[in-house]
């Protein structure tokens, strides 16, 4: 049996394994008064050595008592001793614990030997030691132990805001840190993002954390700053100042400290900057821009760092914007707005000015130099043309630039969306962005930058940018094309306006911060005050065999309602009702206004989703979320004054609630994809007409971005539900008992979808949540889901189906739409549905499709339970076979003769062949029903549209596919 000290040392040893030190509330648990008795009653010769240099007898349980501080001090690192103990022990001497309790060196005395002290002293140790020192070799190697396992054990308490220096060699109770705010440079490397120093994310270990106000449990943010030590401390000591401020939109600091040749500030951590929200779409920030632009929350945003800044800047109304020479005051300007330095504190949190302190940096860095051209902007890109003069003093109209060159941008994105700073190359519609528009340059210069600024001739004066000036002209052109409201259009002007007067290349000409705050809020005032003229939304009664639809959820939704009349959107309420016999009415209602009704039959219209439609990269004239159309088998037939917007943060739920409730198919989720491939099965007459074209027959299409949302279908209510209900059997091949329990069973678990709207070709697909189709992670691409048949032995396919627009309404730029009736869909999906032998899908990030699947998951384990619940017999996902079944008592929905086109953005074989093969447009019945066979198609067949019509209708065992793409 080893030693006991061995055996306390192994231990500790083990449990220090893979980290970096030794957390003291572990030591706590383990160095028990029983486990400390049991160590000092050690008596190996070491133990026995150490305990003679105090020729005294050791009395074990006082001892043991003596280190724990007693019972009421367990935590007072002034009268314990569970690091000195524990770091003894490790260093094989825990006897000479004695000489450090004679010597009063605590824990508190350890933590202040790294904490105030560059380098360890061995004098403090021979005084701990008694006569060990005599025995230099022993000594010498105790020394030596103990100094290296110091840090591991003297990890300092953070508990105070003030500034502390800690030398290189100090441990700091950090955890789970890695590095972030990395960027990809032109070599394909990852760099920092910042210029000063390296961004880590982390958290205390709960031991060490004592702010009052900080959760060790939440991750922060430290940043290290890797320049010289002056200009470090200076960028502290400014944060230190502008702490003083009490305002939302200024970064918290938590703590800054040196540690070694580097100062580090601790934050919290954000969840985004103002440049990743702007330019990435991971952040789904387009959809926060709203049918009204002056409501969009980025405006109040820009109001609160401009209030910042002025606080910041000690500014008084009147006072020159320019400070001079000699009472330049550094931390009053911020001299590196960008939106890098503005963090986004939440998804709908606070915007908060950090990094400050960047005047030392600037006036260091006069003179002409040329900032980064490709990726992500230096600093200088925001600066203003003083920064070229090097007799310039620079002074507060320096922040002014800045910030005009990002209300700018934020400008840019909500009146454009992404392509308003990326730009775009869409055919139709395509936008040459401010991010393209900076890298411009007049003929003569040999070089490029990102400013905006440039000078008209060699040796001439400073201007903005010519394709800037040009770009800030055409927004307002741009918003004017849109079914934008007039009290946007003037809100618009006055923010333009702004910004003109800010990116004045003089600094003298430029506005001071207070006339910004002043024009930026008076500006919202003004649209908020014309906006809202009363707060009563007046009330609609339900007449007799009338059911209120969605309420109390659909009623508090702020909707905006197009009034075409006054080329206005009105703030609204809506109200759905349904009678007995399907018919719907939909009230709108303003303040001080009548109720506007929509009056139609449930199984007549469709709800055409256009937000889900919207692809990121491209511009929209339009600021219609969702609009209404009748039926149809050609030209499109409006729902008349059916155009809603949203606005506000919760827009985008706002709209999904609307669908959800309109069209019984509750939204569980809705996310974004990159892009969707759909592999068709291989056939085996396929594969003989590949070999003798000697040509590989690639049987993948991909169809681009889409928004994928999952769909819970909702029963409806009233005499609707009654209609639905009804046998949908069909003729001849079931009867009526087995249509029942066909219903029956459908009651009890209505279906689940996954459905995408696919952003170029507008048109939707729809998979039924089922038993025969898994989900599976892709092992090579962490943003990729996988949906492919099961069990996958068997190579059976999947069943998916087409909503599609008419060929009228697709060449008039219309979606595809949603029926309002959920047995108007299935006849839909039931008439179009091919055969998939897999999905791939690709996410805008690995988090985002980590939510996905698990909303999956979640909703189809539901609905399995539900359908095995109710011992249904109704089949699964089979294939499809005869006529689409109608839903009595709905009529005959409307079907085009030839069938809208559909093609994929990318092909191996760009075909007409190819698109056809999985846009087969089955004259089918329901996939719930028995199989058919395939059989040969000639090709040559498939170029031109085959009319529905002139198929035939009497061979049932066959493989009908349209041609009509």
């Amino acid at each position: 049996m080893p030693e006991p000290c061995r055996a306390a040392r192994v231990d500790i040893e083990a449990k220090l394994l893979k980290k970096s030190f030794f957390p003291l509330d572990q030591l706590r648990k383990y160095l028990t008064r029983q486990k400390i008795a049991e160590i000092l009653s050690c008596s190996c010769e070491d133990c026995a050595k150490d305990k003679l240099l105090y020729g005294t007898h050791v009395d074990s349980e006082a001892f043991s008592d003596e280190i724990v501080g007693g019972p009421q001090s367990r935590d007072d690192l002034e009268r314990t001793y569970f690091s000195v103990f524990g770091l003894l022990t490790i260093s094989e001497h825990p006897s000479l614990i004695i000489g450090f309790l004679r010597r009063k060196c605590s824990d508190s005395f350890l933590e202040s030997w790294v904490t105030h002290k560059s380098t360890f002293s061995p004098e403090v140790l021979e005084a701990c030691t008694g006569n060990m020192r005599f025995d230099r070799s022993r000594f010498d190697i105790f020394v030596d132990r103990f100094d290296r396992n110091l840090p591991k054990f003297a990890v300092p308490h953070m508990e105070t805001r003030s500034f502390r220096h800690y030398h290189a060699g100090v441990v700091l109770p950090f955890i789970d840190e890695q590095v972030i705010g990395l960027r990809e440079d032109e070599t394909g490397n990852l760099t920092p993002e910042g210029a000063n120093g390296k961004v880590f994310a982390f958290k205390f270990h709960r031991e060490y954390c004592k702010f009052r106000d900080v959760n060790p449990r939440l991750e922060l943010v430290r940043k290290q700053i890797t320049t010289t030590a002056p200009r470090a401390f200076l960028e502290q000591t400014n944060i230190e100042y502008v702490q003083r401020y009490k305002n939302n939109h200024i970064v918290k600091l938590i703590k800054a400290y040196g540690h070694g040749d580097t100062i580090n500030l601790i934050l919290p951590r954000a969840w985004t900057n103002l440049d990743h929200l702007l330019r990435n779409q991971v952040f789904g920030y387009g959809h926060k821009r709203g049918s009204l632009l002056e409501k969009a929350n980025a405006w109040r945003q820009l109001l609160g760092i401009a209030g910042a800044l002025k606080m910041i800047q000690g500014f008084a109304i009147g006072a020159d914007s320019r400070a001079s020479p000699t009472s330049i005051e550094r931390v009053c300007i911020h001299f590196d707005l960008k939106p890098d330095n503005i963090l986004v504190e939440s998804e709908d949190g606070n915007w908060l000015i950090t990094d400050f302190g960047s005047a030392a940096l600037t006036k260091r860095r006069r003179g002409k130099t040329t900032p980064s051209v490709n990726g992500h902007f230096g600093t200088d890109a925001y600066a203003p043309p003083e920064i070229e003069d090097m007799d310039m003093h620079f002074g507060r109209a320096y922040d002014i630039w800045s910030l005009g060159c990002i209300i700018l941008e934020v400008t840019a994105f909500m009146v454009l969306g992404y392509p308003g700073l990326v730009g775009s190359n869409d055919e139709s519609n395509g936008v040459f962005g401010l991010d393209q528009a900076r890298c411009t340059m007049p003929s003569w210069s040999r070089y490029q930058d990102e400013r905006f600024f440039c000078q008209e001739t060699p040796n001439g004066n400073y201007v903005v940018k010519e394709a800037i000036t040009t770009f800030i002209s055409t927004l307002e052109q741009q918003h004017a094309t849109s079914n934008s409201s007039e009290k946007s259009k003037v809100f618009l002007g006055r923010v333009v306006e702004l910004v003109k007067s800010m990116l004045k290349p003089n600094a003298k000409d430029r506005p001071d911060i207070s006339e910004v705050v002043q024009r930026l809020s008076g500006a919202l005032s003004q649209a908020k005050a014309v906006a809202t003229t009363s707060v009563s939304y007046g009330t609609v009664a339900a007449a007799a065999g009338e059911t209120v639809i969605g309420s109390p959820a659909l009623n508090h939704i702020e909707i905006l309602h197009w009034s075409a009349a006054r080329n206005e959107w009105d703030n609204s309420r809506m109200e759905a009702l349904e009678n007995e016999a399907g018919y719907m009415q939909i009230y709108c209602r303003s303040p001080g206004r009548e109720p506007v009704p929509l009056s139609f039959r449930r199984s007549d219209v469709k709800i055409l989703p256009l937000y889900a439609f919207w692809n990121p990269n491209n511009m929209y004239s339009t600021r219609t979320w969702l609009d209404f159309s009748f039926l149809s088998a050609g030209k499109r037939a409006v729902v008349s004054n059916a155009m809603f917007g949203f606005t506000g943060n919760s827009g985008l739920a706002d709209a999904r609630i609307v669908q959800s409730t309109l069209t019984s198919q509750e939204i569980e989720g809705s996310y974004a994809l990159n892009y969707l491939r759909v592999s068709r099965p291989s056939s085996l007459s396929g594969m003989l007409k590949g070999m003798l074209r000697k040509k590989k027959d690639e049987p993948i299409l991909e169809f681009g971005t889409a928004t994928i949302q999952i769909w819970v279908e909702q029963s409806n209510g009233g005499a609707t539900n009654a209609a639905t209900q009804a046998s949908t059997a069909p003729e001849g091949s079931r009867g009526t008992r087995a249509a029942q329990m066909l219903n029956r069973d459908k009651q009890n678990a209505l279906p689940r979808r996954i459905v995408i709207y696919l952003h170029q070709q507008c048109f939707i697909c729809t998979v039924r949540i089922d038993v025969n189709w898994v989900l599976e992670p892709d092992e090579k691409d962490s943003k990729v889901l996988l949906f492919k048949p099961h069990p996958s032995e068997r190579k059976r396919p999947f069943y998916a189906s087409w909503i599609r627009p008419t060929q009228e309404e697709a060449d008039a730029g219309y979606t595809a739409g949603v029926p309002l009736s959920p047995k108007v869909l299935q006849y839909f999906e039931d008439h179009d549905w091919f055969e998939a032998a897999e999905f791939e899908l690709q996410f805008l990030s690995g988090a985002e499709r980590e939510r996905f699947r698990t909303k999956f998951l979640e909703v189809k384990q539901t609905w399995h339970r539900l359908y095995k619940a109710s011992e249904s017999t109704a089949p699964i996902n089979r294939m499809p076979d005869g006529a689409a079944h109608l839903p009595s008592g709905i009529g005959t929905p409307p079907v085009p003769k030839t069938k809208a086109r559909l093609l994929p953005t990318t092909s191996p074989r760009t075909s007409l062949v190819e698109a056809a093969s999985i846009s087969s447009g089955k004259e089918a019945g329901s996939r719930h029903d028995s199989t058919s066979e395939d059989f040969d198609i000639d090709p040559t067949k498939l170029m031109v549209p085959i009319s529905i019509d002139s198929r035939s209708a009497n061979n049932r065992r066959r493989r009908v596919v349209s041609g009509d793409v």
